[in-house]
């Protein structure tokens, strides 16, 4: 039997250690290692660079959003086959995830039975996407949400938390003037005039 290792990012530590327990029902899953936070996770991707991993990962992370982590991990582990497992209901949210190309998406309510199915489609490599988000794409499908970059959502949840532009600099190793351009491309994109307004944008879709 070809065993694969499994990894689960979630720090909801109940969900993130249940989630690894249905990973140990699929028993092709030989290893399943589990992290809370993304420093073991890059620790472990760097000291096995050329082996390949099914990484299972939140998309809402308490210090990190995770579109930013899939950006590091593709750049650490290009065989890392990374499926999204959110719990979110907010369209704009799953098109900003499919827009950075996950090998798959599925439901924190997912299954054995999705699971399987899941595994079965990135093998044959075929993207998934899991029922409840196809249908939520379905009934969605008229409203043409706004794309941001990882960046740009790392940006707004400092800007959300109250930095300043000159901490939100010294946080994401870039220049004020860069902060600064990427606000205001941010508020091109929603159609709005203030930070304010972004903000509230922002919260509505619930993108960070």
């Amino acid at each position: 039997m070809n065993h694969k290792t499994a990894i689960v990012l979630d720090d909801h530590k109940l969900f993130g250690e249940s989630f690894s327990v249905l990973l140990e029902r699929y028993t092709q899953f030989e290893t399943v290692h589990t992290f809370h936070e993304p420093s073991g996770l890059i620790r472990l991707l760097k000291q096995n660079s050329r082996k390949t991993f099914y990484l299972f990962l939140d998309y809402y992370l308490q210090n990190n959003n995770g579109l930013t982590v899939l950006t590091d991990v593709k750049r650490i582990n290009k065989l890392c086959k990374i499926i999204f497992v959110t719990g979110t209901s907010s369209w704009p949210v799953l098109h900003n995830i499919e827009n950075h190309a996950p090998e798959g998406i599925i439901s924190k309510l997912t299954g054995l039975d999705v699971l399987l199915e899941c595994i079965e489609q990135i093998e044959a490599g075929n993207l998934y996407r899991c029922p409840v988000f196809q249908e939520m794409k379905a009934n969605d499908i008229a409203k043409k949400p706004i794309l941001f970059t990882s960046r740009e959502l790392e940006i707004l949840k400092y800007i959300a938390s109250g930095l300043t532009i000159a901490e939100t600099a010294e946080k994401t190793f870039l220049s004020r003037h860069t902060i600064v351009s990427h606000r205001r491309n941010m508020m091109t994109k929603a159609k709005v005039t203030s930070i304010g307004q972004l903000l509230i944008y922002v919260n509505e879709w619930n993108l960070i």
